[in-house]
């Protein structure tokens, strides 16, 4: 892989990735702690750990810091508005696709109620990533 080139990347994907990439930093060097705490029989004076746990601070420093410029930017409130817009398209199919049926007002609630539960069901379990993460990449 090459040291320099470029991305097809916008400025919202950007930032949404600078703030995942930060959270795994944040869970990694926690993991790395938790890892020289063992070795060190529990103990937080001991030298890797302290390192460590200096190392975990700076992280979650910049991950608030970069959580911040994300918000500061709309990047959360595009995001809502995108989950919407792909929401309400969603609907409207299944809504052109129950109307061509020609069901009864009954089946017709019915398959909704079943298609809202089938788009929440993967939902759950879909939005964590790797070790618990909400949305990390692994």
């Amino acid at each position: 892989m090459r040291l320099s080139g470029e991305l097809d990347v916008g400025p919202w994907e950007a930032l949404n990735l600078a703030v995942r990439l930060a959270a795994h930093r944040v869970r990694w060097t926690e993991l790395q702690a938790q890892r020289a705490a063992d070795a060190a029989d529990g103990s937080d004076a001991d030298p890797a750990v302290m390192r460590w746990l200096a190392e975990s601070r700076r992280e979650r420093t910049l991950l608030a810091k970069t959580a911040k410029t994300a918000i500061d930017a709309g990047v959360a409130e595009r995001l809502v508005r995108q989950v919407e817009l792909e929401g309400r398209l969603v609907a409207d199919a299944v809504g052109r696709a129950l109307d061509a049926l020609e069901l009864s007002e009954e089946s017709r609630a019915l398959a909704f109620s079943v298609a809202h539960r089938a788009l929440l069901e993967p939902a759950a379990g879909a939005a964590d990533g790797p070790e618990g993460l909400p949305g990390v990449i692994g």
